[in-house]
């Protein structure tokens, strides 16, 4: 659980909605908004990543990796019911498989 947590902050930023939203919409690092967006890894398989925004850029976040289509869409449906009676969430921003964005590449090579 706390490996999970301290990936939130790189995967957040590698997805941020900054610019994706039309000005006075709720963005996931304003305070008391729930996210909750999908990344694609490949190979058919998809990470969920959901949280509530505490006023910083990179909020922790709760990473579920590995996840088939059908889990995913379930996962997400329960997490998307939950923020709906969820009294943290002031505002609610939410991506799901179909709007997913690709798993960010990770640079094997050292910087010279």
């Amino acid at each position: 659980m706390t490996r999970l947590l301290l990936l939130a902050p790189f995967a957040l930023a590698a997805c941020q909605m900054d610019g994706m939203s039309p000005a006075g919409a709720p963005r996931m690092d304003q305070q008391g908004t729930c996210f909750l967006y999908v990344v694609e890894e490949g190979n058919e398989r998809y990470t969920l990543v959901s949280g509530v925004g505490d006023g910083t850029p990179t909020p922790k976040a709760i990473v579920k990796k590995g996840l088939t289509a059908g889990a995913l869409d379930a996962a997400f449906a329960r997490e998307r019911k939950t923020m709906d009676i969820n009294p943290e969430c002031l505002a609610i921003v939410a991506t799901d498989r179909t709007q997913a964005r690709p798993a960010p590449k990770v640079d094997a090579k050292p910087k010279s």
